[in-house]
């Protein structure tokens, strides 16, 4: 899998997605660093197939808005530990790896919870 990490996410969460087997950078190594804007950032993550890993809501109406980014992560722990952090992700990445393959999802991660879709209508 491929992740970009948003400003608010910890640099060790990338270390520790890399250690997994993934590629993972983090959004100050990109674009214009902790300036880009959200919708830079995901229409950077689409055209590189990165799932967006962002605490930042602003993504959530990017994604269901306009269908950009087309793969995305929405952390929902507030300020919790980078340990705490890395340990939901290692609970769920088998999950998030399932997910992979579907072209477009949106993913709610919490300390106790998990939901995610991948089926999306349009009016």
């Amino acid at each position: 899998m491929n992740f970009v990490c948003d400003v608010h996410i910890p640099y060790r969460l990338v270390n520790f997605l890399t250690k997994a087997g993934h590629q993972a950078v983090h959004v100050n190594n990109l674009l214009s660093g902790s300036k880009s804007k959200d919708i830079e950032i995901a229409r950077y993550a689409d055209s590189q197939n990165q799932i967006v890993v962002t605490k930042d809501e602003d993504f959530e109406n990017l994604h269901f808005g306009l269908n950009t980014p087309k793969k995305l992560i929405s952390v929902l722990l507030g300020n919790i530990s980078t340990n705490d952090l890395i340990t939901v992700f290692e609970k769920h990445l088998v999950e998030i790896e399932k997910l992979q393959e579907s072209e477009r999802f949106y993913i709610e991660i919490g300390k106790n919870q998990f939901t995610y879709t991948t089926e999306y209508t349009i009016e």
